[in-house]
């Protein structure tokens, strides 16, 4: 009986050791647990870090991106068939049913010659998918330079090409060939 209850002692022991190695081995520090990210983002198991929804940025995606952008904008173009030209367009959030807020429109871009043009924002980056508006396709890439000593000082290096569907024209602002146009807030 005496050697039952040892066995029986040692079985326990060894039961005990075994789960609290595997315990303790396969306990992984939670890198999210005192993270609190915003507006719908996740935080990454892995690094702990906010991977922030479509239209946010920041540490703990605290900040929408559209802000930068939204505003009044001085342009200075020229294009591969028109004159170099100034005047002014407006950046502003989508009016589009469903636009996240990654979206904006874009007015009186090509000063007046198209209706509200429709554009994503991520990060410093601004993006014209290809649309056809007023029978004219356009497309374009930008990107955003903050003034750091202003604030509300910036500029946006903005390359698009506008094609005429009727005469099959190619007005380029440095989207292939052209000279960028460039915004000023």
């Amino acid at each position: 009986m005496k050697k039952s209850v040892k066995l029986i002692l040692l079985s326990a022991l060894g039961a005990v050791s075994i789960l609290s190695t595997v315990s303790l081995s396969s306990c992984k520090r939670d890198k999210c647990k005192t993270v609190a990210c915003q507006n719908a983002s996740t935080c990454n198991e892995e690094t702990g870090g906010c991977e922030c929804a479509p239209g946010f940025e920041g540490t703990m995606c605290e900040v929408i991106t559209r802000n930068k952008y939204v505003g009044d904008w001085s342009v200075d173009e020229s294009g591969t068939i028109s004159p170099r030209t100034n005047y002014l367009i407006a950046i502003e959030n989508s009016l589009i049913p469903g636009a996240t807020p990654a979206d904006v429109q874009i007015t009186n871009m090509n000063n007046a010659t198209f209706g509200r043009v429709n554009a994503t924002v991520k990060n410093d980056t601004i993006t014209i998918p290809l649309q056809t508006i007023d029978n004219k396709k356009i497309e374009g890439i930008g990107f955003l330079q903050n003034d750091t000593y202003y604030g509300l000082h910036g500029a946006i290096t903005l390359r698009y090409k506008i094609t005429y569907l009727e005469s099959g024209n190619v007005n380029d602002f440095g989207f292939v060939i052209g000279q960028p146009a460039a915004l000023h807030k």
